[in-house]
């Protein structure tokens, strides 16, 4: 912004006017006190200049050669916000490098080889239009050598850097390097794209040699060898010439020509010859040339041949130049071009200079010696004994108003102070910030009349489109950005000049605080904050133009809007500059109010943080009673209304935190203030005003601590501040926008119930049903502010709504769930002993019971698993609220008078060893730390009354929680060994052991088998391995071993049973399941139960035990229409597993695998296919053959075996030849086939449309 270019355009301004402040960006995020990586930077720059040293054709690494480059480049980049830094190592950096090309380039020698070529025609040079003679002498065979390239890289970078300006004092500028330079410089093609920075260079060097102090005539090698009646000199002709075709360049050639064109032109004993006749070109081409880029080239030489020529010499050629600032009624098409206005407007003001004399307004203020050490020794007295009646006649003594010397003004200079103005009101900043130097400086060499009506016109330009309202107050909805911006850039230019006269501070001032705050609505936002920079801007020329009794009058209201904006504008920059500017009149005035201590307080870092400059240097500022109030006013007027939401609710906080500094101010001046507020048609004041009254009735009833006498001394401000949500538009809580407004009014809510505010039932069901209402968005961060709401007004039945899953669709949502946890889990923080006072036993089971929902919320959507969000903060609610309920049991004496019953820790405890094997590493992790902490968790020490007794409860471990199995838990869990819960090859080998807890198990193996069925190969791999080997090393009945714990493999197959009737149809926990079964059969665990355990059939078996005819009823029922390819595939390895089994299930498994043998979808009967294909064939008939056998029957058993092998033959033929992709109706008569073979009975036709 523009305070950033404060510091731009040094070398334009007058010596004494070059020590301004310098105020950094706010993207520097490191500011650097020295060039840190000089040492390092010289170390690869000797390694580049030695590889530079090795010969031509010699062997080089151009790898190593363009790292080193990129080091040295990267070393000196982030040094573009501070380039002063390297001031001190600027000539060690530029000289080492300068020798090299210069070396370099002598020993090439192209002068001789181009002249010797006959390639460049002097004569043809000299005459006109003899650019493309130049052209044709440029030889592009010619390659410079990579590495000099690399050099030329290097010394743009640093240029780009530091400036052009500033490094080009370290060239080398010998007589002798003018035409070695020059003819290098033809010798590079224009087309040789990869050497632009080469030819910015040396354009840029060409400039600094020609301001040698020698005729160039003696220096050009050729200059007498034809007569030369024009005395024109070749080699200028050529540098003209070849100038004039970088003009046309796109890139950074283009601003060289334009230097060196001005260096060469503007000399003594050139111009006389070259500089009309350039003009008179210039001029021409820039009003025919459709050529962007060229008539920029032409406009930016014209502005720097202007700016350093000698007026005398310019004079001549003022009126040939002129036209060109009517170059858009020829060609309108620059006219969007701002690079191109910028330069009209330079060039304007260069032309107006040229016709006034150069001389400074005698005029002008002039403050004499300003000293900052007399000004901070002044004592605070000094400012209240100012006589200001004699202040104006000493200005008046001083001659301000008299005109010396009275020289006549030229006509054109109204039209370049008109061109100027207009350039005021321009869209782009670079432009207004020209024409606002332009009349600065113009300024200083008009007489006082003249000046003082373009200080008029800069005035009636504040007042353009803005008009005074019936209130008095001036509206300037329909005002420009721009030209208030651009008028402020210009009042700053003439007063830190001197040419704002003391007498019109009275009518600046008021215009300038209006700018402080300038602040335009424009629909979801707001503009001004360069209007604003440019006030701050303007404050500070003030304090660095007047002496301390010019500005006394105006001290209280400057100070009063800086500190203002230094404290609560919304963007950092204007934070900074009003800052900076406060600073500035403190230092140099010496009469702001507790000036010193402000700016120890309100500095340029710690008023970069919004936040904190708000809530914490506001408050210290607003210690001093001569801020305080304008600071309350700003916030309760402007800053509450602005579009910034967040803007908002940091000035309600803020107003929360000056209460207590004039509390009777807020309350009979402020709360009715924002009362009216609520009125407004704007829904944006209306909700911050709602926030606002919320934070300041807060801080009242915080002040007051509790005592509710101000209620009585205020009983009609209590009454309208409670009857506002009732007399706000019911349209304001379901129109666009509404969420904003419930936003606001559950803040106010909040805030009033935390006062503990007077209300009736009927006001607070409205309260309640405007929180209810924004739970039940889909807006997370107005649920945040509805969760505390509900806090403060303790609404649990909303909440236990809120954290349980909606029927209907709209109502689900994650986040609302999660914030309804939380919530949950911050009762106990608010109310703390006072629970159990407040709430029921029956609102602690409901609170209990909505945490373990909570953990069961496994809801997806397109952004994944989200319902995981809502397990991870029930996790860490019951890890806050267990401990603390626990606790809170234990000090009641009575057992009857206790509510947390033990087989609640044993839920918890089988809710989170769930959590803790489950898919995600994240809701692992969470689980297990909380399973730690609730494990080891110790009751709080009573003060016991003896060393014996406090020895005996550490030795004791005094847990909190009686747990099941804890011996079991603290062997598997120990909590000095370190377990990493998101490495699922160490997690589950542990966490298996664990299954031997019966009050675990079921919820420990459903969280293993889910993990089974994860998306990565890793957890699914770990999680499944893990679980069939556990279960092949346990025994059917009895315990094997210590290491697997007290559990039978039949009672584990007996839970997994018990999970296929919990979740039936759950295609969350069934998918898994039945994979895991289908590994149980596949590792014969299965079948070892199905060979030791009692006959299903018979009349002992305990079918709730467990049950394969259940098992297989249930599996089949999963799969009936089912579209899942991977679920029916799942069940179809089951029923192959079925077949191992033997009779009575093989006939059962059979009959349903060769339905899906004509299944719809053409991948499961190929499937099947050859699922039953590898099944059969591991079957075998040596079991029937043996029987046979032992009754003698041999042959019986030979012709038994001749003829299975047969079927089966005839089985394996029909599944492995056999298309699967053919129709539907052709496979069905190749299935039914294989009933028969199969020894299956064949599906029972029930009517003519039926199938298997």
């Amino acid at each position: 912004m523009v305070l950033d270019l404060w510091d731009q355009d040094r070398d334009t301004l007058d010596p004494a006017e070059n020590d301004k402040t310098t105020f950094e960006d706010d993207s520097c995020v490191k500011s650097s006190s020295h060039f840190e990586q000089a040492n390092e930077f010289f170390a690869y720059l000797k390694i580049l200049l030695d590889q530079a040293d090795i010969l031509e054709g010699e062997q080089h690494n151009e790898f190593e050669e363009d790292k080193t480059l990129k080091k040295l480049i990267g070393l000196i980049d982030p040094y573009q916000e501070q380039p002063f830094l390297l001031d001190p190592h600027l000539e060690n950096m530029v000289k080492p490098i300068m020798e090299k090309l210069q070396a370099y380039i002598k020993n090439l020698n192209f002068q001789r080889v181009i002249l010797n070529k006959a390639k460049l025609d002097i004569h043809a040079i000299n005459s006109k239009g003899s650019k493309n003679s130049l052209e044709t002498n440029i030889d592009g065979s010619f390659q410079v050598s990579k590495m000099m390239k690399r050099l030329f890289r290097l010394l743009y970078y640093i240029m780009k850097i530091r400036g052009f300006k500033t490094i080009v004092k370290f060239f080398t500028h010998e007589v002798s390097d003018l035409e070695p330079t020059f003819y290098f410089l033809v010798s590079i093609s224009p087309e040789d794209y990869d050497a632009w920075e080469m030819r910015y260079v040396l354009l840029i060097w060409l400039s600094f040699i020609s301001m040698i102090p020698f005729d160039l005539k003696t220096v050009d090698s050729h200059a007498g060898t034809e007569a030369d009646v024009d005395r024109k000199i070749p080699l200028v002709d050529q540098m003209i010439d070849l100038s004039k075709l970088y003009l046309n360049a796109t890139g950074k050639e283009r601003d060289g020509a334009a230097v060196l064109l001005s260096r060469l032109l503007t000399r003594r004993d050139i111009a006389s010859t070259y500089l009309a006749d350039y003009v008179e070109w210039a001029t021409h081409v820039a009003q025919q040339n459709k050529n962007i880029f060229t008539v920029i080239g032409i406009l930016e030489s014209l502005c720097a041949i202007f700016k350093l020529g000698q007026r005398t010499t310019l004079l001549p050629i003022v009126e040939t130049a002129s036209p060109c600032l009517s170059l858009f009624h020829s060609n309108s098409s620059m006219a969007n071009n701002s690079l191109i206005r910028k330069l009209l407007v330079k060039l304007a003001q260069r032309l107006g200079l040229c016709f006034l004399k150069p001389k400074i307004a005698s005029w002008r203020y002039q403050r004499g010696n300003r000293s900052l050490k007399e000004n901070l020794a002044r004592p605070p007295s000094t400012s209240k004994s100012i006589d200001l009646s004699n202040v104006n006649q000493t200005i008046d003594d001083s001659g301000l108003g008299a005109e010396l010397q009275q020289d006549e003004v030229p006509e054109q200079i109204e039209d370049i102070i008109e061109i100027l103005l207009k350039g005021l009101r321009d869209k782009d900043t670079i432009v207004r910030w020209s024409a606002a130097k332009g009349i600065g400086r113009l300024g200083n060499r008009l007489p006082q009349e003249l000046a003082d009506d373009v200080l008029g016109s800069l005035l009636e330009l504040f007042s353009e489109n803005s008009f005074v309202r019936a209130d008095g107050i001036v509206d300037m909805s329909a005002v420009s950005d721009h030209t208030w911006h651009g008028t402020c850039l210009a009042v700053a230019e003439l007063a830190r000049r001197g040419l704002l006269l003391p007498k019109r501070l009275d009518e600046v001032i008021p215009w300038i605080t209006k700018a402080l705050k300038f602040d335009l609505k424009r629909a979801t936002h707001s503009i001004g904050s360069h209007v604003r920079d440019a006030a701050c801007y303007v404050c500070w020329s003030f304090a660095r133009a007047y002496a301390p009794e010019v500005l006394a009058p105006h001290v209280k209201e400057l100070a009063n809007n800086l500190v203002v904006v230094s404290v609560f504008d919304r963007e950092v920059n204007v934070r900074r500059a009003s800052s900076a500017a406060f600073q500035e009149n403190v230092g140099r005035q010496g009469i702001f109010p507790h000036g010193i201590d402000i700016i120890t307080t309100a500095d340029y870092f710690t008023v970069g943080n919004r936040t904190n400059a708000f809530l914490q240097i506001s408050v210290e500022i607003a210690r001093f009673p001569e801020y305080r109030k304008h600071l309350i006013d700003h916030l309760s007027t402007i800053s509450i209304s602005n579009w910034d939401k967040h803007l908002r609710e940091l000035c309600a906080q803020t107003l929360h935190n000056l209460t207590k500094l004039d509390v009777d101010y807020m309350i009979n001046t402020v709360l009715p203030r924002l009362i009216a507020q609520t009125k407004s048609k704007d829904l944006q004041t209306i909700n911050g005003a709602l926030m606002a009254i919320g934070e300041v009735c807060l801080a009242c009833s915080e002040y007051h601590e509790g005592d509710l006498k101000w209620h009585e001394k205020n009983k009609e401000l209590i009454q309208n501040i409670t009857n506002i949500i009732g007399s706000l538009s019911p349209n304001i809580f379901t129109d666009f926008g509404s969420e904003l407004s419930c936003q606001a009014t559950a803040h106010y809510v909040a805030c009033l119930a935390r006062s503990k505010w007077p209300v009736t039932d009927q006001i607070l069901a409205g309260w309640k049903n405007i929180v209810h209402d924004l739970l039940g968005r889909k807006d997370e961060y107005g649920q945040k502010i509805a969760v505390r709401a509900v806090e403060a007004l303790h609404i649990l039945d909303a909440l236990i709504l809120a954290s349980t899953i909606q029927e209907t669709k709209t109502w689900n949502d994650a986040e609302t769930r999660r914030n309804a946890i939380i919530s949950l889990t911050n009762i106990p923080k608010t109310l703390g002993s006072s629970f159990k006072k407040i709430f029921n036993i029956g609102w602690f089971r409901k609170i209990m019971e909505a945490f373990f929902i909570g953990l069961e919320d496994y809801s997806t959507e397109s952004r994944g698993d989200v319902g995981s969000w809502v397990r991870e903060v029930s996790m860490l609610g019951l890890a806050t609220f267990v401990p603390f309920f626990v606790s809170l049991d234990e000090q009641e004496t009575t057992p009857g008078e206790r509510w947390w019953d033990p087989k609640l820790t044993n839920r918890v405890f089988a809710s989170l060893l769930k959590q803790s094997v489950e898919r995600i590493d994240r809701i692992r992790d969470c689980a297990g730390k909380v399973i730690i902490d609730l494990l080891y968790y110790k009751k709080k020490s009573v003060s016991p009354d003896s060393f014996e007794a406090e020895k005996k409860i550490k030795d004791e471990e005094n847990w909190l929680l009686d747990v099941s199995g804890r011996d079991l838990l603290q062997e598997v869990l120990p909590r000095d060994e370190e377990i990493h819960w998101i490495t699922p090859s160490e997690l589950y080998p542990r966490m298996i052991r664990l299954l031997s807890l019966p009050e675990y198990r079921l919820e420990l193996l459903s969280g293993l088998i889910i993990a089974a069925g994860g998306m990565t190969e890793t957890l699914v791999r770990y999680s499944s391995s893990t679980l069939i080997e556990y279960a092949d090393g346990l025994s059917p009945f009895t315990p094997t071993s210590p290491s697997f714990g007290k559990i039978t493999l039949l009672e584990f197959v007996t839970s997994l049973f018990q999970i296929f009737r919990l979740y039936e149809r759950n295609d969350r926990v069934m998918l898994p399941l039945l994979e895991v079964t289908d590994l149980l059969f596949e590792a014969g665990i299965l079948q070892k139960v199905a060979a030791t355990s009692i006959d299903a059939d018979s009349s002992n078996a305990d079918d709730r035990v467990f049950s394969f005819q259940e098992l297989f009823d249930r599996t089949r029922k999963e799969c009936q229409k089912s579209r899942d390819i991977r679920k029916i595939s799942a069940c179809i390895r089951i029923f192959c597993g079925f077949v191992s089994l033997g009779s009575p299930y093989r006939n059962k498994a059979l009959f349903q695998l060769l339905g899906y043998l004509v299944h719809p979808y053409p991948k499961i009967r190929r499937f099947t296919a050859e699922q039953l294909y590898m099944t059969l064939i591991a079957e075998s008939v040596d079991d029937e053959i043996e029987n046979f056998d032992e009754m003698g029957n041999h042959s019986e058993a030979m012709q038994v075996s001749e003829a299975a092998t047969n079927l089966k033959m005839q089985v394996e033929d029909i599944l492995t030849n056999t298309n699967w992709d053919e129709p539907i109706s052709n496979l069905r008569l190749i299935r039914d086939q294989l009933y028969p073979l199969l020894g299956v009975p064949p599906p029972v036709v029930k009517g003519p449309s039926a199938t298997a």
